[in-house]
């Protein structure tokens, strides 16, 4: 094999698929042990995939309010450009009941 060694890290998550109106969200918990290849990692980051919308990925702390924020949205999962079928407002509402929801499941565990 030629080239830059391979790192893996084999960590098994509980991933997360939402239909909030008329979108569908996949949600990756990054946790502490992948910090290493993700921006944002630890308790309340996940990365969001907006399924069906190629290249609309990107590491969220559902936990804070500002990563809600529909400017904010827009630009991390390049929502500007012609085509996308969500709007950032409808990702901020959508986002936003996934947090409630996560925030609920989180009280559960308490």
């Amino acid at each position: 094999m030629t080239g830059a060694a391979l790192a893996k890290e084999v960590t098994h998550v509980a991933a997360r698929f939402y239909r909030a109106n008329t979108l569908d969200l996949a949600l990756v918990p990054l946790l502490e042990e992948t910090a290493r290849y993700a921006r944002g990692a630890g308790d309340g980051y996940f990365l969001v995939v907006l399924l069906g919308e190629p290249g609309t990925a990107y590491p969220l702390d559902l936990a804070s309010p500002s990563a809600l924020d529909t400017e904010y949205l827009a630009e991390k999962f390049h929502l500007d450009r012609r085509g996308y079928g969500y709007t950032p407002e409808e990702l901020a509402v959508a986002l936003r009941e996934v947090a409630e929801d996560l925030a609920a499941e989180g009280s559960l565990d308490r």
